[in-house]
Order: structure tokens, then sequence, then C-alpha cells
């Protein structure tokens, strides 16, 4: 080996021995590091009672014990559950000492006899020291447990009389039941001849009590939000097809309308006979039609024309202030040979002659029948979204019909 080589071998020995000597001298190996636990909030549903208030516990969990303190804060927000009137606002920080892994509050639902939907709240955790939160949030879901629902008569009622007419018929529905010799349900959502009734409607129809009821000398028809026969909601339809047909007539319509978009409250009137043919060559009336996203306004309208989709002349009315939801309102027409005109509450708003027609035919000089019907969604209100509060009701008080 020469002497450069020589060199070199020492040199490598040298590092090697440095590095060993050095890698063992002082070394300290680092502490290991717990990991922080994970914190959640449990859900809880509950009826919401009659008296007093009802407790809602939350327990808010951790998935391991700890060695040092733990806090979290704690903060109810609304859903259609609101503060003050439904639940008792809570903002707090829990504290968990070390090795404890569970915590209890309590929120405080106030009770009553209404009816309502499910309504809900959340207690949502944030700001967590020594633990990562791994479910944030807790919904509490006050469950309807009333029958009654809330209303009184205030609002327009319409004359008892009127000159050169007398009562020809009416339906109170004072008496409990559905009088069965002059309605008839229409269940189902129009399948398999009109699916959606050929508007892409969500609701499937039903002569259940849960959809038509009576409370106080009323009708009310109620959308619920529920799966049945494959359809996201239910409601009811009555029609007097083949039972009660009009010609001609002051007709009077007292109601308390819902309210909420997608929702679609309709008294209208439809050919008995279908003279001029199928629809809408033989016409349909609508006397009132709202759509709840637009709660002030009702649309009085007239379907004709050759098909297949109809042509059409209306007009709508706008309250001068509040909405239809707020009290009982009258919608009504007055219909005579080639005349038809629109009120709200006594006053004109629309009229329409079979001048208006122009080369169309006007097919409004025929018997029809009424319809009274709580459609969820569909081509015109849209559908409902996260504001739309349910269930809705659609309060009847009479139908009378002058001649």
């Amino acid at each position: 080996m020469n002497q450069l080589n020589r060199m070199k071998a020492g040199l490598i020995l040298l590092a090697f021995s440095c590095l060993g000597g050095c890698s063992k001298k002082g070394s300290s190996s680092p502490a290991p590091v717990t990991p922080v636990p994970s914190i959640s909030i449990n859900d809880v549903s509950r009826a919401e009672g009659n008296t007093g208030t009802t407790a809602f516990t939350f327990t808010v969990s951790l998935d391991k014990t700890y060695t040092k303190e733990v806090t979290v804060n704690c903060a109810t927000a609304e859903g259609f559950a609101k503060n003050t009137e439904d639940f008792t606002a809570l903002n707090q920080t829990l504290s968990f000492a070390a090795g404890e892994t569970s915590k209890t509050f309590t929120v405080n639902v106030a009770t009553d006899d209404i009816k309502e939907g499910n309504d809900d709240f959340t207690v949502n955790l944030s700001s967590a020291t020594n633990a990562n939160v791994s479910k944030a949030t807790g919904k509490g879901t006050i469950e309807n447990d009333d029958s009654r629902v809330n209303f009184n008569n205030t609002g327009y009622d319409a004359p008892t009389t009127y000159p050169g007419y007398t009562l020809a018929w009416a339906d109170e529905f004072n008496a409990g039941a559905l009088n069965l010799t002059n309605w008839t349900f229409e269940n189902g959502d129009g399948c398999p001849s009109v699916c959606g009734w050929g508007n892409n409607e969500l609701e499937y129809y039903t002569d259940r009590p849960d959809n038509l009821f009576f409370q106080d000398g009323k009708m009310i028809i109620e959308a619920k939000k529920e799966t049945f026969n494959g359809k996201p909601y239910t409601s009811s339809k009555i029609l007097t097809r083949g039972k009660k047909v009009i010609k001609f007539g002051r007709i009077d319509f007292r109601a308390k309308l819902p309210k909420g978009k997608g929702i679609w409250p309709a008294f209208w009137m439809l050919p008995q006979n279908n003279v001029f043919g199928g629809w809408p060559r033989s016409g349909e009336l609508d006397i009132m039609e709202n759509i709840g996203h637009e709660p002030n306004r009702t649309y009085g309208t007239l379907h004709f024309g050759p098909g297949p989709g109809s042509t059409q002349l209306g007009r709508n009315y706008t309250l001068p202030s509040g909405i239809f939801n707020d009290e009982f309102h009258v919608f009504s027409i007055e219909w005579k040979l080639n005349e038809i005109k629109w009120l709200v509450d006594g006053n004109v708003y629309s009229t329409y002659t079979s001048a208006d027609f122009g080369a169309n035919n006007y097919p409004f000089n025929e018997d029809f029948f009424f319809i009274i019907n709580l459609a969820v969604g569909g081509n015109w209100p849209g559908n409902p979204d996260a504001t739309t509060y349910l269930p809705q009701w659609f309060i009847v008080d009479y139908i009378r019909v002058y001649q």
C-alpha cells in the first residue's frame, strides 16, 4: 500500500470511530407525545310536553382520558325552533378535569298545546383546548305532541246577502266531517295517467285524517313532510265532480292560506262535461291560487285554447299590507254569461269577457265543479327549500254560491 492509500484508510477509520463515539456520547431520546382526545356531542330528540319546560340533556364526551384539563365552549343556535319562544339559549364553557371523559348540560324547552312541526335547534362546540373536536354539532329535535292548530277567526267576512241574488248552495264545513254527498277525495300522485298532476308536483294526496280534518267549524288541509307511496310529502284534494256543479253566480270562498316556498293552495273549477273536448279546450277557471313564496299575492286565471298546452288570461291581487297567512280573506268571482270578475275581500281586481278571447272559443258558459287542494312543489311554485316550514295548513271556513 503506498503512502497515499495508507492516509486515506486512516482517515476513514478515524471517521467511523468518531461517529460511533459521538452517537452515544451525551445522547437522549425525546419524550413520547400523548395524542389529545377527540371531543363530541350527541343529538337529542324528545316530545315537547304540555306543561312547564322539558329538559333536553346533552352529553359532551372525550374518546379517552387525558392528563390535562380539557375545555370547550357550548352555544345554542336557532333552527326552526326559536330562542325564548321555543327554548332558552345557552352559552357556556365545559371543563373536564384530568381523567374525566363525560359532561352533561341541559337546554330547557318551552311547552305548549299547539300543533307544530318537529322544530329543531343546535348546540355547537368551539374553542376546544387540549382536544380535537370530532363532532361539533348536537341537534335538538322538539317532537310535536299536540293536535290543535293555532288560529282564530279574525279577518274579512263576506256579506250573507247580495242585491238580486239568493243563496243557492253552501258548505260551511262545520259538521266535523266532510260531506260526501257533495265531495269526493281525489287521492294519489296522478300516476299513471298524469304523474305529478301535470306540474311535477311532489305530494301524494290522501283521505287520511292526518291530511284533512276539522277544528272550530273549519276544514283544514295539512301538507306534511313524510315519505308516502314514494312521494316526500302528503296532502289532500277534494272535488265536487258529478255531485255539485255550478253555472254562473256569485261564489265566495273564505280561507286562511298557508305560506312557504313550494306551497301551492288553490280553489278552482273544471268543466263537468268537457263539451269542447279535453283540457284545456273546455276550460279551467282558477278562482284563487297562491304560491307560498309570494304570501301577499293571489292569482285568478282562465285556461283555454286548442291545446296541448293552455292559452291563459289572468291577473293577480296584492294585499295592501300583511300576508294571506295572517288572517282569513274572502276570494270571490261574479260569473255571468260571457263575463267573469275576480274579487278579494269585496274588491274587484280582474274582469274578462268573451270579447277578450278573440278567435278562441269561450268555454265558460257551461257547468263546472269545484276543487280544493294544497299542492307541494311543482313547475310554478318550485320545490320547498330549507326555509319552508312544515306542516302547513290551508284553513277553509266556507263556500257560498249565490244565484
